[in-house]
């Protein structure tokens, strides 16, 4: 299903553990919840840091014309969807507390104004931001996540667990039973940690 009224580009950043991106439209809000953590250029840097850092993401996505100029509010209002998205997305990993009331209500407080119609035609309904400039590029991100919750593939979006990481990651498994981003990198790190923790306390497992 198509979103909006082109299909926005994403250059597909590279993965932990050479995991592949989240198929279609879906790998754009995949890259847009791990825009706080570069993995390529400026390693660990937020992507949102500043109003000129995240208009160059948008703009390198077709979500905003190049040279467009955004503010400090607009990153807040970009972070608290982002953020939002992210603890959506944690609670398909068993996080261990659901997405709070609160934050539901930041998330939806932060996406108002980011306006999303339907369209309908022969290939079955789809969801079109409108308006411009940041509304625009959050509503393009909403409705491919909404299309996301409703043909089922939202729920494999899933976020690590593990210590100072937050990727978003797409499980691809069968069975959905991914939980690391890399099992090299973080899951091995949880493993030797639990490794230790039973022989610390006695267990020779």
């Amino acid at each position: 299903m198509m979103t909006g009224e082109g299909r926005a580009r994403e250059p597909g950043p590279a993965q932990p553990g050479g995991r592949p991106p989240a198929p279609g439209d879906l790998a754009l809000v995949q890259a847009f919840v791990n825009a706080h953590y570069d993995l390529e250029v400026e390693h660990g840097a937020d992507l949102f840091a500043t109003p000129a850092g995240l208009a160059a993401w948008l703009a390198d996505r077709a979500l905003l014309p190049a040279g467009g100029a955004l503010r400090h509010a607009d990153v807040t209002r970009a972070v608290a969807v982002r953020e939002g998205l992210r603890g959506m997305a944690a609670a398909n990993n068993g996080a261990a507390a659901p997405v709070s009331r609160v934050d539901l209500a930041g998330l939806n407080a932060a996406a108002a104004g980011a306006r999303v119609e339907i369209r309908l035609d022969q290939g079955g309904p789809r969801f079109a931001a409108t308006g411009a400039g940041l509304d625009r590029a959050l509503g393009q991100v909403l409705a491919i996540a909404a299309t996301a919750m409703l043909d089922g593939t939202w729920w494999r979006l899933k976020v690590c667990p593990g210590d100072h990481c937050g990727w978003a990651f797409y499980d691809h498994s069968r069975n959905q039973t991914g939980r690391w981003c890399s099992m090299r990198v973080c899951g091995g790190r949880a493993k030797a940690r639990a490794h230790y923790q039973r022989r610390r306390d006695g267990d020779p497992a």
